[in-house]
């Protein structure tokens, strides 16, 4: 999920560090219920993340999607504790999910917690992969100006693009339009994660706070929304300005949890316009430097990979993601 970054002041106002959900489903989950396995899924992670003193389940539930006598006994018991019923059922909008995404729940806030931790120690990484990436594209630039024979020119940080985003045969003057766009979308990476609110001046504040949790328990390590979707959200606070970090984050090594932040800030700065947006195409990883050159200047995960080979290196990017093993040759 890609998008622009717009973040404004209301972002300061509404996050998800604590122990905040609005986890939605979409039809009901319980007795008599149509029990969809992602609503069943939902209702048992949501229900797991309850304290037992809040009516949570005395013994975590086997989160598997499947309606059985442990998550029909959770949910009455739940109903039971905060005298909602007793018809065994969570419905979309009604009063059950209502109150389970309002109780204060303290998995929640400790994953949140942990996760938030690994944006700050990331955040040194991030700025530097930027940074560095622009430096790297504009000594390719001019390489392809100069050619090998230029006194300041490095052919290595041309090769190093060329393995990313596969410029072939092309001719010169395409190749360094290509660069410009590839030099202009880290250089905004550059300057929102530098900037700052200011108390004074006022502003958008970018920085760490351009990431928070994602109160919708979407099954992804994090997303950052289109713009043309944000009229039609599930709730106003998910939207465009922020880049929301799933539940899968709190299990990524340092590392590619970085990566994954980088491949998100692509996302967040991408413009949206026609022929110009940045978005997955389906291509991760391995996958991402197979495709085609026309797919890699319009994916994501190519300019991550870049940021992230570039800046940590081959054995880092290897330790993190070693199904690149054989793509990334041992002199770059």
């Amino acid at each position: 999920m890609d998008g622009l970054a717009t973040t404004g002041n209301d972002c300061i106002a509404f996050r998800f560090e604590g122990a905040l959900s609005s986890r939605q489903i979409s039809k009901s989950v319980g007795q008599g219920g149509f029990n969809l396995k992602p609503d069943v899924l939902k209702i048992q992670k949501l229900l797991n993340l309850i304290s037992p003193k809040d009516g949570g389940p005395l013994i975590p539930l086997k989160e598997d999607g499947f309606i059985g006598p442990k998550t029909l006994g959770a949910i009455r018991s739940f109903q039971a504790f905060h005298s909602l019923g007793s018809d065994g059922r969570v419905d979309p909008n009604g009063l059950m999910l209502k109150k389970m995404n309002e109780v204060p729940k303290e998995g929640l806030a400790l994953r949140n917690s942990r996760i938030l931790l690994k944006v700050v120690q990331s955040m040194p990484d991030l700025v530097a992969m930027a940074g560095k990436a622009v430096r790297k594209i504009e000594e390719a630039m001019d390489f392809v100006r100069l050619g090998a024979g230029g006194l300041f020119t490095k052919k290595k940080s041309f090769d190093l693009a060329e393995l990313h985003f596969a410029f072939g045969n092309q001719s010169d003057s395409v190749t360094l339009s290509e660069l410009a766009f590839i030099r202009t979308t880290y250089d905004r990476v550059s300057t929102v994660l530098r900037r700052h609110f200011s108390p004074i001046t006022g502003g958008n504040p970018f920085g760490v706070n351009i990431f928070t949790i994602d109160p919708l328990g979407l099954p992804h390590f994090a997303y950052s929304p289109t713009q043309a979707g944000d009229a039609k959200r599930p709730i106003p606070e998910v939207h465009s300005g922020l880049v929301f970090l799933g539940e899968k984050s709190d299990t990524a090594v340092p590392d590619l949890f970085t990566h994954i932040l980088f491949h998100e800030l692509i996302h967040f700065v991408d413009d949206e316009s026609g022929g110009r947006n940045i978005g997955d195409a389906g291509k991760y990883r391995e996958k991402a430097m197979r495709a085609a050159h026309a797919v890699r200047m319009r994916n994501s995960d190519n300019y991550a990979l870049f940021a992230t080979h570039n800046h940590m290196g081959r054995s880092r990017l290897l330790a993190s993601q070693p199904t690149l093993n054989s793509l990334i040759p041992a002199d770059l």
